[in-house]
């Protein structure tokens, strides 16, 4: 596969100044955060017509990307949410026009589909199979990584051209571009800091002052990784944490036997951090704890439970009958959002809301009720006063 390795700054500035006044170009990275808390960013594959470039940010700054990013320039790319994140860190922006292949897919009935599947499916070709061991920090990358990296962008201005012409006769091409439109989705990861505690499965079953320490303790640990890049889990374990905000404990004696907190989480200092930042918990009211609405399925509103339900079923037929992807559509988080009236809703929005957001309200109020069709599926009608 033929393909341009590029290492030094004056070429990677001419290819930007050429990337810049394409029409569209491709996409896509590879990165590692094994051992880090950012991703740290190991090869760019760029698309421009034919020709395909593998940038080393080893030795590129990727910075002047940017200027491709804020311009007119199409951006394509698969699956591109990990890899937004990565281009903001290096950048510093986001593409002003996106099209991600996976989410253009959803709108044409396929649920978040790999690039590989894509490109069997529209293009009739097998893509090379990755090595999820590789090191793409090693270097020389050898010829097959190289071409199994080229090959992510290969065929991606295939699928942009199939996947267009699909979504132009269902007439869905706007809502394609809103839903692509990363302004609209995409949360930089160090704004949702205060939410840490209710990403941690055994920490959302906490109550009463368990929660209240274990939700200042899962912030403290999300800065201190961010501070230092590294993974949550060398900073302290979840079950070292939940284990921590249970117990309370008020003294450095008091930590010891604590299930997952080991020597090496007490490194530094670290004993005095937890401590304190148990005393900080302990002070705390679970009015004040920060909590995600639909956080927790079990404590959804009672009278909300059979409507949630009877929407839920309802929205999956609609994405059914629509050919759409369900989870794109709507989550039940999404759902909630409406039924409570939420002023963000996505359902009260956009495409969402010509689709189905509006007869949710019909429904919620008696305006229309749900009745099975005669082959089984679930319809709504409306309903009329005696």
């Amino acid at each position: 596969m033929n393909h341009e390795w590029v290492d030094d700054q004056g070429t990677f500035e001419a290819l930007i100044t050429r990337a810049a006044k394409a029409e569209r170009i491709a996409v896509d990275t590879e990165f590692h955060r094994e051992r880090t808390y950012w991703p740290r960013v190991a090869l760019v594959q760029i698309a421009i017509a034919n020709d395909i470039f593998l940038i080393d940010p080893l030795e590129v700054d990727l910075a002047p990307f940017a200027a491709v990013l804020e311009s007119d320039t199409l951006i394509i790319m698969h699956a591109s949410s990990q890899d937004l994140e990565v281009l903001d860190r290096a950048c510093g922006v986001l593409p002003r026009h996106l099209f991600d292949t996976q989410i253009a897919a959803g709108f044409s009935g396929m649920s978040t589909p790999s690039l590989s599947s894509l490109v069997e499916r529209y293009v009739g070709v097998a893509l090379p199979k990755g090595d999820r061991l590789t090191d793409w920090f090693e270097r020389p990358l050898r010829p097959t990584q190289q071409n199994y990296a080229a090959s992510d962008v290969l065929y991606l201005f295939d699928l942009h051209d199939r996947l267009t012409e699909d979504l132009r006769k269902r007439g869905r091409l706007r809502w394609v571009a809103a839903e692509c439109d990363p302004s609209n989705w995409y949360t930089k990861p160090a704004l949702s800091v205060e939410f840490a505690w209710t990403r941690i499965k055994e920490a959302r079953h906490l109550r009463g002052q368990a929660r209240c320490v274990v939700s200042v303790l899962a912030e403290w640990r999300e800065r201190a990784a961010q501070n230092r890049d590294l993974p949550t889990r060398f900073i302290l374990s979840d079950l070292a944490l939940v284990g921590v905000a249970q117990r309370a404990p008020r003294t450095s004696q008091d930590l010891k036997g604590i299930r997952g907190l080991d020597g090496r989480y007490l490194k530094q200092g670290a004993s005095d951090e937890i401590l304190s930042m148990v005393q900080k918990g302990l002070q705390r009211t679970p009015e004040d704890v920060p909590t995600l609405e639909i956080d927790e399925g079990p404590k959804l509103d009672k009278e909300l439970r059979a409507a949630v339900t009877l929407v839920s079923a309802w929205v999956s037929q609609v994405a059914k009958d629509e050919e759409l992807d369900p989870a794109l559509l709507a989550t039940r988080a999404d759902i909630v959002d409406v039924l409570r009236k939420s002023k963000d809703a996505r359902l009260s929005n956009g495409w969402r809301s010509d689709l189905v957001g509006t007869r949710i309200q019909d429904l919620v109020t008696g305006r229309a009720s749900v009745a099975f069709d005669p082959q089984g599926g679930l319809v709504l009608e409306p309903r009329f006063d005696p």
